[in-house]
């Protein structure tokens, strides 16, 4: 996954949101401990907006989350199908043919594996 702002708010709100439903918080909630809006909250949640740090830090106090847990968002972010094969490729390109058939064989292997777990 390209890492920009929409997908950086995307991440962000979905975190926020994630927060919020494990604390058993309604949104009109959340808002009033983080002194906004609920209709911005909800736009915040959904990605439709960018919050600043201002805002971020309202939220996490009002969820009651450290401020980088809920920026925490690299464990969220998992590579397309295309992106990983592209990073194979990449890693691929100064091996020798020989090293090259080995490697796509030991990822065979691998995948053949994959129907017993």
């Amino acid at each position: 996954m390209e890492i920009d702002r929409k997908n950086i708010s995307h991440l962000i709100g979905k975190r926020i949101q994630k927060f919020r439903t494990q604390r058993k918080l309604s949104q009109e909630d959340l808002a009033l401990a983080s002194e906004m809006h609920p209709a911005y909250l909800g736009r915040v949640e959904r990605g439709e907006r960018c919050p600043t740090i201002d805002t971020l830090y309202r939220i996490s106090r009002g969820l009651k989350v450290p401020l980088h847990e809920l920026l925490n968002i690299s464990s969220d972010i998992r590579p397309s199908n295309n992106e990983a094969i592209e990073r194979i490729k990449n890693a691929m390109s100064d091996l020798t043919d020989s090293e090259a058939v080995e490697i796509a064989e030991i990822i065979e292997r691998i995948i053949s594996l994959k129907k017993f777990f």
